[in-house]
């Protein structure tokens, strides 16, 4: 085990998954800065980073045999948002 990917799409993932945490403390700082909500645009990229990245790195996983602990991470946090928007669609309030 180690902590960083090795192969390429580990690593798409890896990343993907760091530039939605940036995009949600920029969608926080955005809010608190102007005291209003945030763009709703940039909400919705933020939840296909963390979807695109739960994909990539469960694909990564699987298929590739890429075994690196980040990965493991986002693989979660990625089952976490594909599961918080399919609850949106599936449950609305």
């Amino acid at each position: 085990m180690y902590w960083f990917p090795k192969t390429k799409i580990g690593k798409i993932s890896f990343w993907v998954g760091v530039s939605a945490f940036v995009l949600v403390y920029a969608q926080y700082w955005l809010a608190m800065l102007f005291q209003a909500s945030s763009p709703i645009l940039l909400g919705i990229i933020t939840m296909i980073c963390v979807c695109v990245s739960g994909v990539t790195s469960i694909v990564a996983l699987t298929k590739y045999r890429d075994r690196a602990i980040l990965l493991f991470l986002s693989a979660a946090i990625g089952a976490m948002g594909i599961l918080f928007v399919l609850g949106e669609f599936l449950f609305p309030h």
